[in-house]
Order: C-alpha cells, then structure tokens, then sequence
C-alpha cells in the first residue's frame, strides 16, 4: 500500500512537471516558512530559498499575510516536499511548483483564499485550474476574500512605492 501511494505521489509530482517544466523535480525538506509563499527547504545540496509559483500571498502588512504563513507552516513545515523549478527570480530564488503528496501548496493557498494568482507570471496551463479556484474561493468569501476589496500584493507594493 505505502509503495502504491508513492508511485501515485510520483506520477502525480511527474504530471505537474510536464505542465510546468523548466528543471528536473527534486525532493527538499521544508526547513522555514519566510511568509505564505516563500520557503527555505534542505536539499542533498544545501538550503535553498523557494518562491512559489503564479501564486502571490498578502504582504506583512496586509491582511491575512498572517494566516497565509500559518497555513503553510501547517502545511509543509518539517515535511518532505517535491520541488518542481520553474525559474530563477531577480533575488535568485527558484520559482517552483511545491508538492506535498498529492497536491500542490500552490494551488492549496489560492484554495483557502490566501493567495491570488499572479496574471503577470501564472502563465502555464495549470493557471487555468488555479484561477478556478480562486473564482471559487471568492463566492465563498474564504480568507482573504471576506474582505470587501482585497488589495493584490504587487498592486499594494506599488501603492507603497508610489507615496
């Protein structure tokens, strides 16, 4: 039983990164939760520091920035992840698809309303089923979507700069 879910792990890990290819997949333990979408994992290699994927959680000074970093400590914390890059970042980051068994936290953040999908950089097909799921988690007023006009991270930053 325990090898048939991890083949299944594997085969789903190995359909994520047919969608969203740019390196080979690797497995990382997750050491530190920076904020809701950025991670520092253990690798055979070395820590490195993750950016997640077309997705983008509230800032620290936003709402529910709190509640996006918990519900990812909750989520990966301490666990073994399979790490799918996509890209490097200006900051030298690896922008990556981030899966913890059969599903991505990615996906999982925008799920529970505590990130958007990032229209300028969620270019792959699996941004299609993202921003699905984020319409979903709007009906539903989950996280940040109480909120009666949620302010997107890279439109509250530039209101930031721009004062």
């Amino acid at each position: 039983m325990m090898l048939r879910k991890r083949v299944i792990s594997i085969v789903f890990i190995l359909g994520w990164a047919a969608q969203v290819s740019a390196g080979d997949v690797f497995s990382a333990t997750v050491k530190k939760v920076i904020d809701g979408d950025s991670l520092l994992v253990s690798t055979d290699r070395g820590d490195i520091e993750v950016r997640l994927y077309g997705v983008d959680s509230p800032e620290y000074d936003q709402p529910f920035s709190r509640q996006a970093k918990i519900f990812t400590q909750k989520a990966v914390l301490g666990k073994k992840v399979m790490i799918e890059p996509v890209a490097e970042d200006a900051y030298g980051r690896t922008v990556a698809v981030v899966a913890k068994g059969a599903d991505t936290i990615n996906r999982e953040l925008v799920q529970a309303g505590l990130a958007w999908v990032y229209p300028r950089y969620c270019k792959k097909a699996v941004c299609t089923s993202w921003k699905k799921d984020e319409r979903t988690a709007r009906d539903e007023k989950m996280g940040l979507w109480q909120e009666t006009q949620p302010n997107p991270p890279w439109q509250w930053k530039k209101s930031k700069r721009n004062r």
